[in-house]
């Protein structure tokens, strides 16, 4: 049972009956924002909540948004001045990892908000497909971009997310290889066919991550 506001749950699913796109606008992960998300998921499948493919297609959804959330405090943190040299990796990991936790998230989530760093998650159901785009407004570096498509394309080759990062480690995978390579290895593993995920990114305001799943 998911735990939704009557007034929310009556406009999703008038938005839903009219083949409406659903945008949800966070700043971090809440509990009404990742209720909200899993009801309009279950609305879009034949069996709901229990359907068989509901959590592996909640769990992308979450990874895709939680990588935005990343990206959105670490350019809060550059801002600040609290990662002074972007370029270096060890650095933006480290001091990016050390407020991942409940209580400076929420911190960080008023500061992306007064910065305008949201995240939109759009979700629409159309020609019997699931469309979900998770966009940002943190573009990527030609370094960053290059080395996401070589995760994703890596990742399709492996079974499991843990196969993938015992031949691959990479201690600079946070907020950027972890989440995305689980997305592939999911959608691999339910054996969801004809799914389409990119990312991409216009290189000057936003970044786009791109889920469509037949259902």
């Amino acid at each position: 049972m998911i735990n939704i506001e009557p007034k929310l749950k009556n406009r999703l699913d008038e938005a839903v009956k009219n083949n409406e796109e659903i945008v949800f606008v966070a700043y971090s992960l809440l509990e009404k924002f990742e209720s909200g998300i899993k009801y309009v998921i279950g609305l879009s499948l034949p069996g709901g909540v229990n359907d068989d493919l509901f959590s592996p297609i909640f769990t992308c959804v979450k990874e895709l948004t939680t990588n935005a959330v990343k990206a959105n405090i670490k350019k809060v943190l550059i801002n600040e001045g609290v990662i002074k040299n972007p370029s270096d990796l060890e650095e933006t990991v480290s001091k990016t990892k050390s407020v991942l936790n409940e209580r400076d998230m929420l911190e960080y989530a008023i500061k992306a908000k007064s910065y305008g760093l949201s995240v939109r998650i759009y979700i629409r159901i159309e020609s019997g497909r699931l469309k979900v785009r998770v966009i940002n407004p943190v573009p990527l570096t030609d370094a960053q971009d290059e080395r996401i498509q070589k995760k994703i394309t890596t990742a399709k080759k492996y079974e499991s997310l843990a196969e993938f990062y015992i031949d691959n480690p990479d201690p600079f995978a946070e907020g950027m290889g972890l989440g995305l390579s689980l997305v592939v290895v999911m959608l691999k593993g339910a054996m969801i066919k004809d799914a389409v995920f990119e990312v991409t990114s216009d290189k000057v305001s936003k970044t786009y991550a791109t889920l469509e799943i037949p259902v």
